[in-house]
């Protein structure tokens, strides 16, 4: 298991059918490997993806990244399967598809509970729940709320246009990215954007899509192709000119504190106490990051 709390700023989605393709994901610099039972294989090839991802997680060996798997809707005869099959005491977290309810989740934690999937294990198999229709956009906040190894939830902008009519762009995804960012604030867990599919072999173009999903609260993306990794690495982690500032705030708000007043201006602007929070987030994360170094 790797060392938590996991950090998610870059989640490399995998076919579970290639093992060659898991293997190198392996070699990047991203911080989940994430293999895919769901919507990159085909239905014919579902039970060899499924083997073959089972065997390659029982081969790999020294993983610094964590190991997340993709599986099917447990509303299909894969998804149960998915469970069955895998090596669930290897794994670090299950990425669950198009959950729209909390019933679901119940559900699924019954099965895992029936699968002793918890036993002998230091950590708690991790759930990051996938919200990618509009039934369960609207439901972000209950669905979230559910089970409390759920760590995160993944917004997933594909599935959700395609059952709106919407095209994706900046402003029509304004508002489902809105509800799944509050909607983890609000359980206190990580909120990851949708994967940028448009060019993903264009750094640049990822970056300024990386850079929305941070300005609506987003701690990491689901990333696609390898020359994603580091542009999206480099938005969701805090520069040094960021940490100062915030190691500024900081000390600068607790020495107005001292001194009676509630507020501070610091470089002239003004500072009160709901800036201290995503200030410390920004000195704690810069922290994490040398930490793992």
């Amino acid at each position: 298991m790797r060392k938590l709390p996991f950090l998610r700023r870059t989640m490399l989605m995998t076919p579970g059918n290639r093992p060659e393709r898991i293997k190198k994901a392996l070699t990047y610099k991203c911080d989940a490997l994430v293999i895919d039972l769901e919507d990159s294989i085909p239905a014919a090839q579902k039970e060899t993806a499924r083997q073959i991802t089972s065997e390659t997680i029982r081969s790999l060996t020294g993983a610094r990244q964590e190991i997340c798997v993709r599986i099917n809707g447990l509303d299909s005869a894969h998804g149960m399967a998915d469970l069955r099959a895998l090596p669930l005491s290897l794994i670090d977290s299950l990425m669950v598809p198009k959950v729209e309810s909390s019933q679901s989740l119940l559900e699924l934690e019954d099965h895992l509970k029936m699968l002793q999937v918890d036993r002998d294990q230091k950590h708690r198999l991790q759930l990051i729940v996938m919200l990618e229709t509009p039934r369960g956009i609207l439901n972000a906040l209950t669905i979230a709320d559910t089970l409390s190894r759920t760590t995160a939830v993944f917004f997933g902008s594909g599935d959700y246009c395609s059952a709106t009519g919407a095209k994706v762009t900046a402003t029509s995804l304004q508002y489902p990215r809105s509800v799944v960012s509050a909607a983890a604030a609000a359980c206190k867990m990580q909120a990851i954007d949708a994967a940028f599919f448009e060019r993903v072999k264009d750094a640049e173009a990822t970056r300024e899509d990386a850079l929305l999903a941070r300005e609506f609260g987003f701690c990491g993306k689901v990333v696609f192709h390898p020359n994603q990794i580091d542009a999206v690495n480099e938005v969701f982690s805090p520069s040094d000119a960021e940490v100062v500032a915030a190691e500024k705030l900081i000390a600068n708000y607790h020495d107005s504190i001292k001194k009676g007043f509630g507020t501070a201006v610091v470089d002239g602007a003004f500072v009160a106490v709901d800036l201290i929070a995503p200030a410390q987030r920004t000195v704690d994360l810069s922290r994490f990051l040398k930490a793992l170094k």
